[in-house]
């Protein structure tokens, strides 16, 4: 571990790589006190989605676009995003964007609200894939209702899951890194759980709700 692990990341970021629209959300996302996603995080979103082809998804966190962006690049034609947020003008954003990148707009919902009140009025088992991109101490309360939304077999993808090394890091002791070491073990426990954490960017931790066996007989 002794090379340049920000070397790393920045190269794998320019292999990646980015076009005029995603550059467009990072740098609008700013305007908003928003945190956007990076190159390698999108990429891996996409190749992701590419694998599963969700006929059905959800985004907690839709900001200026980002992710919104990177799941339907990789979401079949026919496949439909629910994407959630409290901010309705950064929705506005995405929209827009989504027009520039020639993505229908009619593959993707957008709900404006609060994502724990909003999830809850979801049907539940209905979702192929969820992706929680929020606040350390807000993705605690989601991710049960989250897991709730998903099908067997269906899989939830959590972002910043390691705060871009503060949870990995025992001296820090913010709320943030707290709430995240504390899911992390909560989740490693559960039953019915397949997982990856990966150190990709702020991290990125990949769920696999276990299929129910009745389905095969």
């Amino acid at each position: 571990m002794g090379r340049d692990w920000a070397a790393s990341a920045r190269m794998a970021d320019d292999y990646n790589g980015s076009d005029p629209v995603d550059d467009a959300a990072r740098s609008i996302a700013h305007e908003f006190r928003r945190r956007a996603l990076p190159p390698t995080s999108t990429a891996a979103l996409t190749f992701l989605t590419q694998l599963l082809r969700p006929a059905s998804a959800i985004e907690v966190g839709t900001g200026t676009g980002t992710a919104t962006l990177a799941l339907l690049r990789g979401m079949p034609r026919s496949g439909i995003l629910t994407s959630i947020d409290t901010d309705g003008d950064a929705q506005q954003v995405a929209r827009e964007l989504l027009v520039h990148a020639g993505l229908a707009g009619h593959r993707v919902r957008m709900i404006t609200g609060e994502p724990v009140t909003v999830l809850g009025r979801l049907a539940q088992r209905a979702y192929d894939l969820v992706l929680v991109d929020a606040e350390a101490e807000q993705t605690a309360d989601l991710v049960p209702h989250a897991l709730q939304r998903l099908e067997p077999g269906g899989v939830l993808v959590i972002s910043r899951a390691l705060q871009g090394g503060d949870v990995a890091d025992p001296a820090v002791r913010t709320p943030q890194a707290k709430a995240l070491r504390t899911l992390l073990q909560t989740l490693a426990e559960a039953p019915g759980l397949s997982r990856v954490l990966l150190p990709v960017d702020d991290g990125l931790l990949i769920l696999r709700l276990q299929e129910d066996p009745s389905r095969g007989s």
